[in-house]
């Protein structure tokens, strides 16, 4: 994600008049937000919100304004206001800008002051604004919560005992959150991570609903059984394989590296991706359960793990399809076969979010609420297309990548991020139409120059995938030949 590709204002930010909606819509709202809205990233504990709304809108005596807990709430509000499906003066666009407005102004009375609330809100308006076109601001301020969180030690395993077990437990559930935006925003602007696995031994999180947990006691699941944590279980350990593919493959300490020793790598972690999701529970197993069997809330957990299973395993080949672009006729014959599997596992990867994206558009869910979706769809169109340089008799990928084209307009109506998207897709569509990169003289590298039509279009597309100062982002493989040992590169 570029500098130059500014963030776009929200509308009537800040001039909206805070109004609390009727009790009935604030439920609905809760509702919205816990069942359809966040519900992968479950840091919220639902009983401990819905008490503070009860006191809320009860005016109890004994009930104390907080400043964190009261952003929490608005910004529970916002984003099922942002995920409703109704609009109205309390529900939509509009309301939700009035209760991130709301949340904003409480978060600044004490600005400096650092909660698990606090956190918990600051996060919230983080995934809002990513859902709003804001993306520099969102990576901001996401920067903001990394230290906060690291202030209150959340990366570490808690070694006191446990007296308040909804705090104990939220502690780990706010930070592999953390760690999980942080690995996915990472991957997405092409900066590096902020959180660093040798500084944490965080327990995972413990399997078990919202309901069960109190501050008296934790009671957890057996395995097999529906739990709701779950899917953030997977979703980290999913992150962590992500975080290894950024640095193992997207950081200076790449060029250490032979091909033949990144091929070793790679195949590794793609054996562990696959155990992952060979591993899933039966009620998230997307493979083989359809979502006409699953509730709404675990097709959007699944939609998600989907979705991030897919980004990971583009993101693990890419970097040896850009090498092919660039030095096809440099890469030794043993590797061959390795370079035409990465092909075949990104068209694999790309068309399982085609899929998903299809199912999503004609179930009318493709749309600009979900940002991560608009993204990886952009990056798997991209891919389909780069595949077709490469191998243009499989006609089919082209095709495919034509089909979600077409369907790419509507996953974009009133995201001015996607529109960007949209833009670069049909120019890399038009500068790939009938362009095989087999016919092509690369002794000289001369398709890659700065100045050639080609080398102009493509960079377009793989900037904004990944910017890491090569446009191609190829800079981790050099284009000479390599020997084994050294040669000489996660909102």
């Amino acid at each position: 994600m570029s500098l130059d590709f500014s963030d776009y204002p929200l509308t009537n930010a800040g001039k909206l008049p805070s109004i609390l909606p009727p009790k009935s819509v604030a439920d609905d709202l809760i509702r919205d937000y816990f069942d359809f809205g966040l519900t992968t990233s479950r840091f919220v504990h639902k009983p401990s919100l819905l008490a503070v709304v009860d006191k809320l809108y009860n005016l109890e005596e004994t009930f104390h304004s907080n400043q964190d807990d009261l952003a929490l709430v608005y910004m529970v509000m916002a984003t099922g206001s942002h995920y409703s499906k109704r609009n109205s003066v309390f529900c939509g666009y509009s309301a939700s800008v009035r209760f991130l407005t709301m949340a904003q102004k409480e978060l600044q009375k004490e600005s400096s002051k650092v909660t698990l609330s606090s956190l918990q809100a600051r996060l919230l308006v983080t995934h809002y604004l990513l859902n709003h076109s804001r993306m520099h601001e969102a990576w901001s301020s996401f920067g903001i919560i990394v230290r906060q969180a690291q202030a209150l030690r959340l990366q570490r395993k808690s070694t006191a005992p446990c007296t308040n077990h909804v705090d104990y437990e939220y502690r780990k559930r706010v930070f592999w959150s953390i760690y999980t935006y942080d690995r996915i925003l990472s991957s997405i602007f092409g900066r590096p991570c902020a959180l660093h696995d040798d500084d944490i031994d965080q327990e995972e999180c413990a399997l078990a609903n919202d309901e069960g947990i109190t501050v008296s006691e934790c009671r957890t699941l057996e395995q097999g059984n529906f739990c709701s944590a779950a899917a953030l279980i997977r979703y980290a350990q999913l992150a962590r394989m992500l975080g290894r593919i950024l640095r193992e493959f997207y950081s200076p300490v790449a060029k250490r590296y032979s091909l033949h020793t990144l091929q070793q790598m790679a195949s590794d972690i793609e054996r562990d991706l696959e155990d992952w999701q060979d591993n899933l529970p039966v009620y998230l197993n997307y493979v083989s359960l359809p979502s006409s069997a699953m509730s709404t809330m675990t097709q959007r957990q699944t939609c998600t793990l989907k979705l991030t299973f897919a980004h990971t395993m583009l993101l693990l080949y890419r970097p040896f399809l850009l090498h092919w672009i660039r030095a096809s006729d440099q890469i030794a014959t043993d590797l061959e076969s390795w370079f035409k599997h990465c092909g075949n596992k990104s068209v694999e990867a790309a068309s399982m979010v085609v899929a998903e994206c299809r199912d999503l558009y004609e179930r009318g869910l493709f749309s600009r609420l979900f940002w991560l979706v608009n993204y990886v769809q952009f990056a798997s169109v991209g891919t389909l297309y780069m595949y077709s340089c490469l191998w243009p008799h499989s006609s089919n990928v082209r095709a495919t990548a034509d089909e979600a084209l077409a369907q790419f307009p509507t996953g974009v109506e009133g995201d001015l991020v996607g529109q960007r998207y949209l833009e670069i897709l049909k120019e890399l569509q038009e500068v790939t139409k009938g362009f095989n990169i087999g016919n092509v003289a690369l002794d000289d590298q001369s398709i890659l120059q700065p100045g050639d039509s080609f080398a102009n279009e493509m960079p377009a597309f793989d900037d904004m995938l990944m910017s890491y100062g090569d446009p191609w982002g190829v800079g981790l493989f050099e284009t000479t030949p390599l020997i084994d040992g050294h040669d000489g590169a996660s909102l």
